[in-house]
């Protein structure tokens, strides 16, 4: 995109004027009227105009009435104090800059643009050209269309610019920015310098329909303001570079009550942005309506991002689908008058404190981060899922303003809790109708959020000897929450045989399939992706990239996005062969608003080194209560065969110390860290085994690594299944 001087923040006009002969005698620049019948379409041009004409200096009224020539060309520098449409004008277009032309300026010093008709009047900067408004003039109040850009047909077409300098005001106009669809010209702009103000006018900002280019945009520099204005940002079509339109606030500028929509992309998948408005420098969102709504056909969606020193006065903030509050850019955090909707909110490590507007709003959306979430005002925040905020989210109550918990189920769970900056110890908190054990006056509803430090359960791994037909190893896992999360999948089998782990499974392959059974993903050899599925590019460099890239190139490995849902890791060995196998899932986000969990593993267990290994991690600060699971003769109702009749389970710690065992889970094996009778808890927990040959411990495990291994009594062999589930 090339960058022009003359539509920097500061401009310097030439004010001399061009006469333009055209088989004509020279006459005086001065106030005229447009003739009704004119020679041509150049203003330039003195037989167009009455006596004086052309209109050309700082005190010089151009006047427009009916006229059988109603395009009207500015191809050079051209002053008016302003220009006047009669009550009875025809409806006029001024092309500043006209096709064939470039650098046209037409600059309106004075009053302004007066439209005392009924009619539409349109101006129009291209090929390069340039309105500008300076001093205290102002576009008409109503009936006035300022188009810059589009309708390209060369390089430089797309390019138009229309600058307010001084106190000059966009009043009633209607303005449209066009885009740059190509890789060459430039994109129409909207600049307002100085105190100059976009009134209540309408600015429509529009976003790139092809492959690359750049969307229209509008920017407020220095004290100017959006005042009333109604801004459209659109989004991206089908993209691969293009970038979306903008309204930016620099310096002190302010958005006022403007009300700013940023749409959402138009394209297939996310790389189709939405359109975006901007807050840096020390500027400020004041009173504006912030509108961010989702894409469609599945296109990113709009986004309201805060940067610098700006601030978020009381801005309504309004947030959909994909469309997103962004101050990850604002330290040490923003103050926002409230939010709403069901989009995405992005802390970053900042705080958001929302309510300066005192109204009542409602979110289901969610709150991502490490930083904290300050509630303030009178209105009522009306919170209405359980994921509303993020696990690594912490949030920060003020006496008097209320969070209603609209939601029932779980607790919302949040990183910690303070109320009037006193730190609240972990629990379960919640409002006077919600039965929590902690009742706090600022909750209202019957939900409940449970305040950490947090602890999750990831990094799943199980060992086993795999075989083939049913006898494969089978691993299970499940994403819980609201976003996706990304993980590494694994199939290891070479690289054990330096652990001392023998018979290791010589060419291990990979198979995903989600909670229907449909296959999504493969792989057999990680150096070599195999596209389909989910898996849409080459992930050797990402796999490397991750820190869990297999030793071996025979191991396989995927990296996949995953949404909240069932998913089952199958693996095999190339052409039927058999022998030792570590199936493992890792977390690359281990701390957004989506957790990997209850996990199961299904193989053939053997004795000796071939028994089942099943290995997972709690991860945070906080301890995790699990039941940990042996299961085999239940299997014979699913359908497979030859389960391990009478499978015998034992925990280890991560120094490989034995603390927990199980021999049927109808009797309890007291010792470790068991120290009273589990039968009647398993049964509550809903997760008891539905035969009593099989086994079962529930633990509430600190931090760190532990083993849980599977053994058939008397060394019997048989599919056995391993399992863990977060009872927290």
């Amino acid at each position: 995109m090339k960058s022009k001087s003359k539509i920097t923040a500061y401009m310097i006009h030439s004010i001399a004027a061009a006469v333009l002969l055209l088989n004509a005698q020279t006459s005086k620049a001065g106030s005229a009227t447009w003739l009704s019948s004119p020679q041509d379409s150049a203003w330039e041009n003195a037989n167009n105009w009455t006596a004086g004409g052309p209109p050309n200096g700082p005190s010089d009224i151009a006047t427009f009435a009916q006229s059988s020539q109603r395009d009207v060309n500015v191809s050079t520098s051209e002053e008016v104090n302003s220009i006047v449409f009669g009550s009875a004008s025809a409806s006029f277009t001024l092309h500043v800059s006209p096709f064939g032309a470039s650098g046209g300026e037409l600059i309106i010093s004075g009053t302004g643009v007066s439209n005392n008709s009924s009619v539409l009047q349109t101006f129009v900067a291209r090929n390069e050209g340039q309105i500008i408004f300076t001093n205290a003039s102002t576009a008409a109040s109503a009936h006035m269309s300022i188009v810059n850009g589009g309708f390209s047909i060369s390089s430089e077409d797309s390019t138009g610019s229309t600058i307010f300098n001084n106190t000059s005001s966009a009043a009633g106009a209607s303005i449209e920015n066009f885009d740059a669809s190509g890789f060459n010209g430039d994109i129409g702009r909207t600049i307002f310098n100085g105190a100059s103000t976009a009134d209540h006018a309408s600015v429509r900002n529009h976003g790139p329909g092809g492959s690359h280019g750049a969307g229209g945009q509008t920017i407020f520099n220095d004290t100017s303001t959006a005042a009333n204005a109604s801004i459209d940002n659109g989004g991206t079509g089908d993209v691969s570079t293009a970038e979306s339109s903008l309204t930016t606030f620099n310096d002190t500028s302010t958005a006022g009550h403007a009300t700013i929509t940023n749409q959402g992309g138009l394209g297939p998948n996310q790389a189709s942005s939405g359109g975006a408005t901007i807050f840096g420098g020390s500027s400020t969102a004041d009173g504006a309506i912030l509108i961010a709504n989702g894409g469609v056909n599945g296109g990113g969606g709009g986004a309201i991002l805060f940067n610098g020193a700006s601030t978020g006065g009381t801005a309504r903030a309004e947030v959909f689908d994909h469309g997103h509050l962004d101050i990850s850019g604002r330290q040490p955090g923003v103050t926002i008058g409230s939010i709403e909707g069901s989009g995405n909110v992005f802390l970053g490590a900042n705080d958001l404190s929302v309510g300066t507007r005192n109204i009542n709003t409602s979110f289901s959306g969610v709150i991502s981060g490490t930083g904290s979430l300050t509630k303030m005002g009178s209105g009522v925040l009306t919170l209405q899922t359980n994921h509303c905020i993020a696990d690594a989210v912490g949030l920060i109550l003020i006496s008097g303003s209320i969070i209603k918990l609209d939601f029932a189920g779980p607790p919302d769970v949040i990183a910690s809790l303070k109320v009037n900056g006193v730190p609240q110890p972990p629990g379960i908190y919640g409002g006077p109708m919600s039965g929590a054990p902690h009742i706090l006056p600022e909750f209202d509803g019957l939900g409940t959020v449970e305040a950490g430090p947090i602890s999750t359960l990831g990094n799943i791994s199980t060992r086993a000897f795999v075989q083939t037909g049913d006898n494969v190893v089978i691993g299970g896992f499940i994403i819980q929450g609201a976003e996706e999360k990304r993980v590494v999948i694994r199939a290891i089998g070479p690289e054990l045989t330096q652990y001392g782990v023998p018979d290791a499974l010589a060419n291990p392959t990979l198979e995903l399939h989600d909670g229907t059974g449909a296959l999504i993903a493969s792989n057999n050899n990680w150096v070599a992706t195999i596209i389909g599925g989910v898996i849409t590019s080459d992930q050797v460099a990402a796999i490397r990239t991750s820190g869990y890239a297999p030793g071996d190139p025979r191991e396989s490995a995927m990296i996949v996005n995953l949404p909240p849902g069932n998913y089952t890791a199958i693996v095999r060995g190339v052409a039927n062969t058999t022998g030792v196998a570590l199936v493992e899932v890792y977390d690359l986000t281990p701390a957004p608003n989506s957790i990997l969990e209850n996990i199961s593993t299904r193989s053939f267990v053997q004795a000796g080194d071939n028994v089942m290994i099943g290995g997972v991690i709690v991860q945070g600060t906080q301890p995790r209560r699990v039941i940990v699971r042996a299961i085999g003769p239940e299997l014979t109702r699913y359908g497979v065969p030859n389960p391990l009749a009478d499978p015998t389970l034992e925990l280890h710690d991560s120094t490989g110390a034995l603390i927990a065992s199980n021999d049927n889970w109808q009797h309890t094996i007291i010792g470790g860290i068991i120290t009273s009778d589990q039968v009647a808890a398993i049964r509550a927990s809903g997760h008891a085994p539905g035969d009593p040959s099989e086994s079962a411990i529930i633990a509430t495990l600190p931090p760190g690594n532990y083993t849980a291994i599977v053994r058939g009594v008397s060394a019997t062999t048989g599919v056995g299944l391993v399992e863990v589930y977060d009872l927290d």
